[in-house]
């Protein structure tokens, strides 16, 4: 039946957001061999590129967010701590009744906590084998020290503190709630800003130039109603494509080693290999490092009462 786990793990679409991502970069990377399946044949107009290519930026920060929120939603549905039943046997109800502004709190609480993911080193008896919640959580079934050689735990426990490290990169991007809704909830963005100057009232030359051509900026309410604020943001393809790449792989761990866990008396599972990645924190740093020279530029507006 389609309501069995078993299928969900064999038919997720994990690998999802990291096929969108790396098309999305190969378009970005070369533009001229794609824009013209896009652009009218004869155009050579400027801003026509320019708006195939913001639209490209556009979709890979998105796709971002969407494999964070999703990397979430999982990691909360399967994380054993506290509950009584393990979720792995009713994912599909855990997901289809998530409370999303408890998972905002928890995502808030790992952006803003050192210690919020210290949870993912205790350890619980689940059949006969001493795990860690992180190894249930991210390496499910490669519980047997029979089976597997030390090091392989060695740097599974090495691997976990590598995540400790990576996950609040995610959250406190994840943060950024508001630049996410003006993509999900009806397009606000805009592309209104070009060049931002830093420089002395009392000097004539310019000071500092930032070059904002591929910046995108969107509307944010306050707790004034007769107040906004303009978010200008530089897009930062190289990182959003790292990122989601790494957010990407951590789903997939989720979700692989479940489907070969209840597969695992299918004769063909039986007698595969498959192999056990482990996740490295200078990698990580890599992935996480920022490429742009400014980041956010916040504009704020009141209008006048006389105009509301």
């Amino acid at each position: 039946m389609i309501f069995r786990p078993k299928i969900f793990y064999e038919t997720y679409q994990q690998d999802y957001h990291s096929i969108k991502a790396v098309y999305l970069k190969k378009m970005l990377d070369n533009p001229d061999e794609y824009k013209n399946n896009f652009i009218e044949k004869g155009s050579d107009s400027i801003d026509d590129k320019q708006s195939f290519r913001r639209v490209l930026l556009s979709d890979l920060r998105q796709n971002y967010f969407h494999c964070i929120e999703t990397f979430f939603e999982l990691f909360f549905a399967l994380n054993p701590k506290g509950k009584k039943h393990f979720d792995d046997d009713i994912i599909l109800y855990r997901i289809t009744n998530s409370d999303f502004r408890k998972n905002n709190k928890k995502v808030e609480e790992i952006a803003n906590n050192d210690r919020a993911l210290d949870f993912l080193n205790e350890r619980f008896k689940i059949l006969e084998y001493d795990i860690s919640i992180g190894q249930y959580i991210f390496y499910m079934g490669i519980f047997n020290r029979q089976k597997f050689p030390k090091e392989v735990f060695d740097m599974m426990d090495e691997s976990i503190e590598a995540l400790k490290y990576g996950i609040p990169f995610l959250a406190k991007d994840f943060l950024r709630k508001e630049e996410y809704n003006a993509y999900k909830h009806g397009l606000r963005t805009i592309n209104s800003a070009k060049t931002f100057i830093i420089s002395k009232s009392n000097k004539k030359d310019e000071g500092i130039r930032f070059d904002l051509s591929e910046s995108m900026s969107y509307y944010s309410k306050t707790k004034n109603i007769d107040e906004i604020q303009i978010y200008t943001i530089l897009f930062d393809p190289e990182r959003d494509f790292k990122m989601t790449l790494f957010c990407s792989h951590l789903i997939h761990h989720m979700i692989e080693y479940r489907k070969i866990s209840f597969n695992k008396n299918n004769p063909r599972i039986e007698k595969s290999q498959f192999p056990i990645t482990f996740f490295d924190k200078e990698e990580i740093k890599k992935c996480c490092t920022v490429n742009v020279k400014i980041q956010d530029i916040i504009f704020t507006s009141k209008r006048n009462e006389s105009s509301s």
